[in-house]
């Protein structure tokens, strides 16, 4: 099956493709994806890094506790997750896909960092 995901950030210069489904969809509540993302909470999915194909635009990286996590240069979207350069496995914000709605979150993680007002779905 060809699959042929695509997102990209909130102003359209950056466009990448995912060319696999996710292997994972998580929730993740860390303090680190709070502060980076300024919101409650990320929607990440997982993929194989062979399987991103990035089409258009820059993205920069920000190393933090031993990660990496990348957004685009043109308006501060943040896209993607690295547990390290050399990692197979890339995290990428469900968010920013332009279809998010078809992938759901499986899991929550990191609930111990959760935002006390943020309910969890049991």
């Amino acid at each position: 099956m060809d699959v042929h995901i695509e997102g990209g950030c909130l102003c359209g210069g950056v466009r990448y493709r995912l060319h696999e489904l996710p292997k994972q969809l998580s929730d993740c509540h860390c303090l680190d994806c709070r502060k980076a993302s300024a919101a409650p909470f990320v929607t990440w999915g997982a993929f194989r890094r062979d399987k991103i194909e990035l089409l258009s635009g820059e993205v920069g990286k920000v190393s933090h506790a031993g990660r990496l996590r990348s957004f685009a240069r043109c308006c501060g979207t943040p896209l993607f997750f690295e547990d390290n350069p050399e990692t197979e496995w890339v995290d990428v914000t469900i968010s920013s896909l332009d279809e998010p709605d078809i992938f759901s979150p499986e899991v929550a993680i990191f609930t111990e960092d959760r935002l006390p007002w943020v309910p969890l779905d049991p």
